[in-house]
C-alpha cells in the first residue's frame, strides 16, 4: 500500500515505495506511549509534551509523574493537586494543612516518612522544588518534618521456675469398723424306723 495519491506519477510511486515505508508492513503495535509502560527513553518526550518536570526522579517515579500530569495541571493550586505531585515524585511525602498542625491559615508542611531506608539530599531538593511548583500562590510553604525509621534486632527471653515440696509422714490406721451382712444356714435329717410286733391271745407272734 502507498501512502500517495493516486493520480501521483508512477516515478513518485516508485521513490515512495524505494525510501519510504510501506504501511502495510508497519507493526504498529510496538508504538507505545503509556507512561506506565512505554520504553523510558520516551519519558523525557512526554513529561515535555505534558508540561511536567521529571528531572532528577527514578524512572518509577518519573512515569508516575507523567501518569497523573493530567491531574496535577487539572488541580493545579489545589491541595488535591499538590498531593498528587508529591506522591509522584517521593512516595512517602504527604502535605498537612494548616489545622493539621496548628499552623496559621493559608500555611501547609509536609511530612516526609522515609521508612528505614533513609532519604538523600537531592531528594528531598526535588519535593522541596514539587512543593513550591504545585501549591497555590497565596499558600505559604512552613518546612517538611521528616520520619525517620530504624530496624532492629531485640531478642527477650523469660525463665520462670516453679518448685512444689511434698511431705508423706507414715501413719496408722486405728478405729476401723466395718459392717458386713452374713447368711449361715444348717440342714439336718433325721431317720427313725419303729417296729411294732403285735401278739395274740395266745402269746403268739402275728
Amino acid at each position: 500500500m502507498s501512502i500517495l495519491p493516486k493520480h501521483k506519477q508512477n516515478l513518485d510511486k516508485k521513490i515512495d515505495e524505494l525510501f519510504g515505508i510501506k504501511i502495510d508492513e508497519l507493526d504498529v503495535s510496538t508504538i507505545n506511549i503509556l507512561a506506565k509502560s512505554c520504553d523510558e527513553r520516551l519519558l523525557k518526550h512526554l513529561a515535555v509534551s505534558f508540561d511536567v518536570d521529571i528531572d532528577g526522579l527514578s524512572v518509577d517515579e518519573a512515569r508516575k509523574m507523567v501518569a497523573n500530569a493530567f491531574e496535577i495541571h487539572l488541580y493545579s493550586g489545589t491541595f488535591y493537586g499538590l498531593a498528587k505531585a508529591l506522591k509522584a515524585s517521593y512516595a512517602g511525602a504527604k502535605p498537612l494543612e494548616w489545622f493539621e498542625y496548628d499552623g496559621e491559615p493559608f500555611h501547609f508542611k509536609l511530612e516526609i516518612d522515609t521508612g528505614n531506608k533513609g532519604v538523600k539530599f537531592n531528594e528531598l531538593q526535588k519535593v522541596d522544588e514539587v512543593a513550591n511548583t504545585y501549591k497555590n500562590v497565596r499558600s505559604v510553604f512552613d518546612g517538611a518534618t521528616i520520619k525517620l525509621g530504624i530496624n532492629t534486632n531485640l531478642n527477650t527471653g523469660c525463665l520462670v521456675s516453679t518448685a512444689e515440696e511434698i511431705k508423706i509422714y507414715p501413719t496408722s490406721i486405728k478405729n476401723i469398723s466395718t459392717k458386713d451382712n452374713y447368711f449361715i444356714g444348717a440342714y439336718a435329717k433325721l431317720a427313725e424306723i419303729i417296729n411294732i410286733q403285735i401278739i395274740n391271745l395266745k402269746g403268739e407272734l402275728e
